[in-house]
């Protein structure tokens, strides 16, 4: 079920969901990278937008932060990536399969079913590695 944030204002949290720090596989790396170059004719260069973190489990990839804001995020705060962005930003608010990011300000405002769904789509198609890791450290 594809749920639309039609509801979504970022004037109102100035793109909360893009202050997350989304960690990715090798692999979701390769497929952003990909799409990315397909839909919007951009390079993305890996050591220019993502830095190496270890957890337990394995060495996984950080979009890089700037000044707390996603690299991908432009100017007016709209990601310049959005048809191809990562699984971990499709989902949000629902930042783990049981948990929802209550400062996101139509979190409040989603219904139930919305909710369910996304948690849904959280359990299924994020990394199980990654949502088994409790610790990432930047290598």
């Amino acid at each position: 079920m594809q749920i639309s944030f039609k509801a979504c204002d970022i004037g109102l949290c100035k793109s909360l969901c893009c202050r997350n720090c989304a960690v990715l596989t090798k692999a979701e790396v390769s497929e952003l990278i990909t799409n990315v170059n397909k839909e919007y004719s951009l390079e993305l260069e890996p050591k220019k937008f993502f830095r190496k973190v270890r957890g337990e489990r394995g060495i996984y990839y950080a979009i890089k932060m700037i000044k707390g804001r996603c690299i991908f995020l432009n100017k007016e705060n709209r990601c310049r990536i959005y048809l191809c962005r990562p699984t971990l930003c499709k989902l949000y608010p629902v930042i783990d399969t049981g948990k929802v990011d209550e400062l996101c300000p139509i979190a409040k405002d989603l219904p139930p079913d919305a909710i369910i769904g996304l948690k849904r789509r959280y359990a299924e198609e994020v990394d199980e590695d990654i949502k088994a890791e409790q610790t990432f450290l930047f290598v």
